[in-house]
């Protein structure tokens, strides 16, 4: 069987691993132990030396709620759960003042959809690290027209 991954691929995964783990304080028998995995098998995949399969994603949701997606290709240096992606409403909330702060200076109105395009649009400008301003925000309302 060939694998879908590449040798990069796999040491960046063996590397998110060994964070993961690292942030749990564990051993690197402890630690495969929580993953059903034996020590021999867990080490090589954080050498990077073999892909790792299905159900060792799914036994880091599940037993330390790391996010899937993060191992898969995440950037961030530091594990990332999956609860990290849930909603930020204390964001969402900034959000809102910054877009009614925005119309009620240039006084103008928006359409409930095109407000959630804003919404939305400048939600994940936060997330990819952009700190949020008043210059973003009226660009980004340029945008949505």
């Amino acid at each position: 069987m060939s694998s879908i991954a590449s040798p990069e691929d796999n040491a960046a995964f063996g590397q998110r691993l060994a964070a993961v783990r690292a942030a749990t304080g564990l051993s690197q028998t402890r630690f495969a132990e929580t993953l059903g995995l034996s020590l021999r098998a867990y080490a090589n995949y954080e050498r990077g030396e073999r892909e790792a399969p299905v159900a060792l994603f799914r036994a880091l949701f599940e037993q330390h709620g790391i996010d899937p997606i993060w191992m898969l290709s995440g950037t961030e240096p530091t594990p990332q759960r999956a609860a990290a992606r849930a909603l930020d409403f204390d964001l969402v909330e900034r959000i809102d003042r910054l877009i009614d702060a925005y119309l009620t200076r240039a006084r103008k109105k928006m359409k409930p959809t095109q407000r959630a395009r804003v919404r939305r649009a400048l939600y994940m400008l936060s997330l990819e690290g952009s700190s949020l301003s008043a210059t973003q925000v009226e660009h980004i309302i340029g945008v949505a027209g």
